[in-house]
């Protein structure tokens, strides 16, 4: 078991409070992500009569009452282990943080007193200042342990569709989110530096408000931070220049910086430097070190989000085929490599090899986690894609109605996973052919986000571009219309006209103008979406293409044929690289082309 793992921070932790009946431990982290994973395995492993109490410092309040708060926290709870955090942002609005640390000393003797064992969890950055202002409380800490290892949970990893998240509700989201508002402006006025404020708090928080799709709060605090970046950036070229790129410090701070990239969207400068990240670790770490594979995972991530989809592939397979001999097919990262892979391969449009893959991995989380673990709810509904693209629809139903059957009964109708699943087998239905059926379920989706989340939360957005679909094939174009354009006008808004999900509704308006028989104001539309998509992603990204395709189309409606035709044939040289001869958007346009009568430039 490795020094400063999750595993071992744990098990020592839970030895420690079995041993003893009071005193005090100390924890350095690294990862916010992985000290809550430690506190999860921490509270399943104690005994019944030993329960684990959670304290989160306040922020704002004088030194004396925040000590005195956790004096009567702890006196009212009695025998058991209290997992105390916080402790760096506990101090007065206009105080700092070494007065509250003075008085925990002050009140040390009571502290030690009670009935309690105490885990005290202290970011790196700040153990200089902890124990500098507590230095008689720290030489009675009996355990002291530093927390290295990053979570499993928090790699990224390539998430399919809306029902492939990370396994974070809405509430925990949202009290993430809290936490950083109540503790920015305190931070600022003391001149805390926006990189610290950004690893501690912000950061954590978007992950969460993005794994719960909760995206528009995420983005408001990302708008927020605007020197995080180029403070991290300046942190990094300072460790590289004294300690050189081969520090593990250049390695942590180098994985958090390109993770900021990505939420910022730029994927460009996300690649250079996972490639950089990738390139050390290997030579570091070793080919086969599961930092070094997390790193190897994450810029395939990028890639594929580039849609450079064969290097992304290449690189996947490479994962899965390390972690499967050293970690085994069982594993929970062997997993994850399973799915990234099918879920490439299913872009690449090779459905047998992403379904084979998939009806692997489920049978191996069915066995290993069982049927109502929410990654085996996941591998559930990505094989149900996978069969309703195969045009097995009763196949892929059956599954879908397994996971909403399950998500209802655990986690009640209302929570957002269980209104995906819902949202998912309504789109199978209208694959199907019942569309007052998918309409039903749909609108009553729609109508629980509205109440719970609001009309412009994303996933209620989301929700009212599904109910779109399903009014058109009905023949009700005008209602179908009206919902996309309230989507984009919100998107537009709250998002920018950049953003993928604000390109996504313009197409989708479009293409009800189309038919509406408004070609006009569809070609606008689509020539806006092009023009942006060819700049943001470049011209050879399968959104590109898709839109060239989608544009050719209403030019050709229009009577403008060379045009149609030249995108096309552009589209066509496109799609026959990035995706292959074989895949169904290829051979599509190749029909596109045959029916103009250009099969002459067809070898």
């Amino acid at each position: 078991m490795d020094e400063g793992s999750i595993q071992e921070v744990a098990e020592r932790l839970t030895s420690w409070g079995i041993e003893y009946d009071r005193g005090f431990a100390r924890v350095e982290w690294d990862s916010m992500d992985a000290q809550r994973e430690v506190v999860a395995k921490l509270r399943s492993s104690l005994p019944p009569n030993l329960p684990l109490l959670e304290i989160e410092l306040a922020a704002g309040g004088k030194s004396q009452e925040i000590a005195a708060g956790l004096i009567n926290q702890l006196g009212a709870a009695g025998n058991c282990v209290a997992s105390i955090s916080g402790i760096e942002w506990a101090f007065p609005k206009n105080g700092k943080v070494l007065d509250t640390l003075i008085a925990f000393n002050f009140q040390r003797e009571t502290l030690a007193s009670l009935p309690v064992r105490q885990i005290w969890w202290i970011p790196t950055g700040f153990a200089g200042m902890f124990i500098l202002g507590i230095p008689d409380l720290e030489s009675w800490f009996q355990l002291r342990l530093h927390l290295t290892e990053r979570s499993s949970t928090a790699k990224v990893g390539i998430y399919f569709g809306e029902s492939n998240r990370k396994n974070v509700s809405v509430d925990e989201a949202r009290s993430l989110a809290r936490k950083f508002w109540n503790r920015l402006e305190t931070a600022q006025k003391q001149g805390f530096p926006e990189e610290r404020i950004w690893l501690e708090l912000a950061e954590p928080a978007v992950d969460a408000l993005m794994a719960a799709g909760l995206e528009l709060q995420a983005v408001e605090i990302l708008a927020r931070m605007p020197d995080a970046r180029k403070q991290l950036e300046q942190k990094l070229e300072e460790i590289e220049s004294l300690r050189g790129m081969d520090d593990h410090a250049w390695l942590s701070l180098a994985r958090r910086l390109a993770h900021l990239f990505m939420l910022q969207g730029d994927l460009p400068a996300t690649r250079k430097l996972q490639e950089r990240v990738v390139e050390v670790s290997r030579r570091v770490l070793g080919e086969e070190h599961p930092d070094t594979l997390t790193s190897i995972n994450n810029l395939a991530s990028t890639l594929t989000a580039q849609g450079d989809l064969p290097a992304a592939r290449k690189l996947q397979e490479r994962v899965l085929a390390v972690r499967t001999r050293v970690l085994g097919e069982e594993h929970p990262d062997t997993l994850i490599s399973m799915s990234n892979l099918a879920l490439i391969l299913w872009a690449q449009g090779d459905l047998p090899a992403a379904r084979l893959l998939q009806e692997r991995e489920l049978a191996v989380s069915t066995r290993v986690l069982g049927e109502e673990h929410p990654g085996t709810l996941t591998s559930m509904n990505n094989l149900a894609e996978t069969l309703s693209a195969q045009g097995e629809l009763p196949a892929a139903r059956l599954l879908q109605e397994r996971v909403f059957a399950v998500m209802t009964r655990v986690l009640g109708e209302e929570h957002p996973n269980t209104l995906i699943s819902m949202n998912n087998l309504a789109l199978t239905l209208r694959a199907q052919g019942d569309l007052p059926a998918a309409r039903l379920i749909q609108e009553r989706v729609l109508a629980v986000m509205t109440r719970v989340l609001g009309e412009e939360h994303p996933d209620t957005l989301t929700s009212m571009n599904n109910l779109a679909p399903t009014l058109w094939v009905q023949g009700d174009l005008s209602a179908a219309r009206l919902l996309q354009e309230r989507v984009l006008a919100v998107r537009t808004r709250m998002l920018g006209e950049e953003h993928p999900n604000t390109l996504t509704s313009r197409n989708n308006l479009a293409l009800t103008l189309r038919v509406q028989g408004n070609l006009p104001a569809a070609r606008l539309l689509q020539e806006r979406v092009l023009a942006v998509v060819t700049r943001v992603l470049g011209e050879e990204h399968p959104n590109t293409l898709t839109s060239m395709s989608n544009l050719a189309l209403t030019l050709h409606d229009l009577g403008d044929h060379d045009e149609s035709v030249r995108l096309l044939r552009k589209c066509l040289l496109g799609r026959r690289k990035v995706l292959g001869n074989k895949h169904p958007d290829t051979l599509g346009t190749v029909d596109a082309l045959k029916s103009r009568r250009e099969s002459e430039i067809l070898p």
